[in-house]
């Protein structure tokens, strides 16, 4: 191979191989050998035109002197572009652009992704501060759950007003007024007058519930002498608007006392009813017989005349709504030196009523505290 030189540029050859380009010179070398033997064997290529020289043989001329070594490249580039793939398909000039378009997207691609990359941080930081801009004053500065489970807080915090929905004021000014109320369901305005009372235990332990649906009003009280258990002896803000219902339980007796007592809107009148009824343990439809409809006391039979002295009264209303009542005989009764309560005063029991009676035999009196009312209408209060 000494003095050999390269078939595309002419340079020194090394082992066969460029040592200018880097073109290994046997490629050609085996290429020149098929060519000519090619021609010597035929004369002529298929299609009967003279055979031209092929690439190798362009390769072998020598080198244009003159040409820089890096022209010379670019033109064996040139010539690179006509020959065929072991497929046999030409590379051509659209084909080499359409791979240089696609590595131009793929540049591109590349490009992008590392821009986002870069950036992420920058989004992320954005992002953060965005969030804590919009929620971090609300939970800072309106609610904190670590603050309302503090060790700091307790129940007591809390004021309950039962009358904060109320929009109506009982006058100021009115006519002093007292009562002693027992178990029973009272009337505003027919059994007590409306008034801003004070409430004080007599006698016994038990609760008052207040009714009154339009003044959004629905409050109770448990009076006694057992602190652990909320229990108090006395009330000074028990508002009692016309219209409201008042419910005592039984075995307490308390004391209502008022400056402000206002007029009645209507006085009990009398019951249509005039007759008892006795009513053994059981479940009655109001108004099927045995019960009927009207305003009543409850009372349970004595001992002493073969009763239980208690039994307890469930009353369901057409309209699904129940009350629960417990009554007493002169036997178990609470007393005071002057007042004795021994049944359920003022208990409403319209048609349809489902009545079920338990524990002992009761007596329904048709009540003197009978006032005009809408049996149709009772929601079961």
């Amino acid at each position: 191979m000494l003095g050999k030189k390269c078939s595309l540029c002419g340079g020194p050859l090394v082992n066969n191989r460029c040592t200018l380009c880097g073109l290994d010179n046997s490629i050609c070398d085996r290429e020149a050998s098929r060519g000519s033997d090619a021609v010597s064997k035929q004369g002529r290529s298929p299609s009967m035109e003279p055979v031209s020289r092929d690439v190798s043989s362009t390769r072998k001329q020598k080198a244009d002197p003159s040409v820089p070594p890096k022209s010379r490249v670019r033109q064996s580039s040139t010539v690179s572009t006509v020959r065929q793939s072991s497929a046999g398909t030409p590379y051509s000039p659209a084909a080499r652009g359409q791979n240089q378009k696609q590595k131009s997207r793929l540049i591109w691609i590349i490009i992008i992704v590392v821009i986002l990359f870069a950036a992420l941080p920058a989004l992320t930081d954005l992002g953060s501060t965005m969030f804590e801009d919009i929620f971090g004053s609300y939970s800072s500065d309106s609610y904190s759950l670590e603050d309302s489970y503090s060790d700091d807080w307790s129940i007591d915090d809390y004021t309950y007003d039962p009358y904060s929905y109320v929009t109506r004021e009982i006058p100021a000014e009115g006519d002093p007024y007292e009562v002693l109320l027992g178990n029973g369901i009272y009337k505003v305005g027919v059994h007590i007058p409306e008034g801003v009372y004070r409430a004080e235990l007599a006698e016994g332990t038990g609760s008052i519930q207040i009714r009154d649906e339009e003044n959004s009003i629905f409050h109770s009280v448990y009076f006694g002498t057992d602190e652990e258990y909320n229990e108090v002896t006395e009330d000074d803000d028990i508002r009692l608007y016309n219209g409201a219902e008042l419910e005592i339980d039984s075995n307490v007796i308390l004391r209502f006392t008022t400056d402000n007592a206002q007029p009645l809107t209507e006085e009990p009148s009398a019951n249509p009813l005039t007759e008892s009824v006795t009513v053994e343990e059981g479940t009655y439809t109001a108004g099927d017989g045995e019960i009927p409809e009207g305003i009543f006391d409850i009372s349970a039979i004595d001992i002493s005349e073969g009763g239980n002295g208690y039994a307890s009264i469930t009353l369901v209303y057409p309209d699904g709504t129940s009350s629960y009542l417990w009554a007493d005989s002169q036997d178990f009764t609470v007393t005071t030196e002057d007042f004795t309560n021994a049944s359920v005063k003022n208990v409403v029991i319209p048609d349809g009523t489902e009545v079920s009676v338990e524990y002992g035999d009761t007596v329904f009196t048709p009540s003197e505290g009978y006032y005009d009312v809408d049996f149709a209408r009772y929601n079961g209060y």
